[in-house]
């Protein structure tokens, strides 16, 4: 009984472990396409996509650089954020993960036909 006490409490630590870890603030950089029921974010490493979420005034420099161009565009962004454990987010449960944005450091346009890593 105690064994399975002691194996059961080591499980429920490593989860915690795995979960905080996952929710720590990160520093990321890559490429935002932000269309109609798509906001997916792709790191220049190709990580990705994640379902790309922010809140008030964050949402607000996201999506600054579209002020001209539209509602819709493409963006590199350098952003840090918390990345979510593996799951289903964004619309109809698209993506396995959703990254959402704290700070925005950089969100610049990427018009169609450029590459958005320099």
């Amino acid at each position: 009984m105690r064994r399975a006490f002691l194996v059961s409490l080591l499980g429920l630590l490593l989860a915690a472990c795995a979960s905080a870890s996952a929710s720590q603030t990160q520093r990321f950089s890559g490429t935002w396409d932000w269309h109609f029921e798509t906001s997916a974010f792709t790191t220049d490493a190709g990580e990705g996509p994640y379902w790309l979420a922010g809140d008030g005034a964050v949402w607000d420099q996201l999506s600054a650089p579209f002020s001209e161009s539209g509602p819709w565009g493409r963006a590199h962004l350098i952003v840090e954020g918390r990345l979510s454990p593996p799951g289903q987010y964004g619309h109809l449960g698209a993506y396995s993960r959703e990254l959402r944005v704290t700070r925005v450091m950089e969100a610049r346009e990427v018009p169609l036909g450029e590459s958005s890593v320099h």
